[in-house]
């Protein structure tokens, strides 16, 4: 399944970036002609100086490619972003025009007046409905999971570079994700099975703070240091990045991993899991202070860039020897500039980051 996704990624870098061709309209007009995401021809205007996001992460994405001086507007729901490090990167954006709640609203769009809309997490009949309201040229964008689809995640970029003349950013940035994805790979893909102790994810936030029966069967930091996930075991037939994967606290007692990481945007309620006289205090994990919170991976979709930030310090925890040359905040630093042009991963660590979890004592 995996193979066949990256290859639709693959193919549809090529298809988008190789249609668009300059064409004349009337006199004084040219256009550019692309196939977007989901194989849409979009006929977009010569030259774009103003464009807006909508939907989970395509203010993301246009953060990563360094055109939010362009961005005319932003969703109401892009203002509580405070765990997302585009709007710490960027606070000028809280001060620009809302354009509506989740997903837009076409008047407060249209009053923006931007040349183009990316939008993402859409159907065809969803670009379509939006451009037919707007007037606007829509560009449909896949937000994929990292660590299964992410070529369609350099795709989108791709596409966002073609359009925008940022060409040079997009090979960059996926050249740099690449890289380090390899690295973390080759310094985890020879460790012996028998050594490596089992980890689990939980709190990861689908829409709200979960609680630590909440997790990711292919979570992206597993992934990437080669970890043993004990929730890649489940069945994924009833799962899904969207609606989420929730286990039973008797599935997680029979897991016993012996590492957990706890997502910080559901901190408070995995706390008051694991706490002293609980049903899982008893977890291998508790009773050796191998609990770690870990900044948050989701919100307002998944911030690529703590996924790879969160990456090596998991490798550290799981992995010491093979990581004992690398400094975890230096890392950070340097992804968060790569990715943002500058880091607030400082400023963005909270008292619990990469700290163990220690949960509150019953009363």
């Amino acid at each position: 399944m995996t193979a066949n996704r990256h290859g639709f990624g693959i193919l549809a870098a090529v298809l988008l970036l190789s249609s668009c061709h300059m064409r004349r309209h009337g006199e004084d007009v040219r256009t550019c002609t692309v196939q977007d995401m989901l194989g849409r021809e979009v006929v977009l205007p010569g030259k774009i100086e103003r464009i807006a996001g909508l939907r989970p992460g395509a203010l993301r994405l246009l953060a990563y490619m360094g055109v939010t001086d362009r961005v005319v507007g932003i969703e109401q729901v892009e203002k509580g972003g405070d765990d997302r490090p585009y709007m710490r990167a960027y606070p000028e954006l809280l001060k620009l025009p809302l354009i509506g709640p989740r997903g837009g609203d076409a008047e407060l769009i249209v009053n923006t007046h931007p040349d183009v809309i990316f939008m993402t997490y859409a159907s065809a009949a969803d670009a379509d409905a939006m451009q037919s309201k707007t007037g606007i040229p829509v560009v449909a964008l896949l937000y994929p999971e990292m660590g299964t689809d992410i070529e369609q995640l350099y795709a989108s970029l791709a596409l966002i570079g073609k359009i925008l003349r940022r060409e040079a950013r997009a090979d960059s940035l996926t050249a740099y994700i690449r890289r380090t994805i390899s690295e973390l790979h080759e310094r985890t893909a020879c460790i012996d099975a028998a050594g490596k102790p089992s980890a689990y994810i939980g709190g990861i936030a689908h829409g709200r703070a979960r609680s630590i029966t909440s997790t990711h069967p292919d979570y992206p930091p597993f992934i990437f240091v080669n970890a043993e996930n004990v929730a890649g075991r489940m069945d994924r037939r009833h799962t899904s990045s969207l609606a989420g994967a929730y286990v039973d606290t008797e599935q997680l007692l029979l897991w016993n991993p012996d590492v957990i990481f706890v997502d910080e945007s559901g901190l408070a309620l995995a706390a008051e899991d694991l706490k002293p006289g609980g049903l899982l205090s008893g977890l291998a994990a508790v009773q050796t202070n191998r609990v770690y919170a870990l900044p948050a991976y989701n919100s307002y979709a998944a911030n690529f860039e703590i996924a790879l930030v969160d990456s090596w310090f998991i490798g550290k925890i799981l992995y010491p020897e093979a990581f004992a040359d690398v400094t975890a905040e230096e890392k950070a630093d340097e992804i968060m500039k790569t990715f943002l042009g500058k880091s607030v991963f400082r400023e963005m660590l909270s008292p619990h980051s990469f700290q163990p979890v220690t949960p509150p004592h019953p009363e």
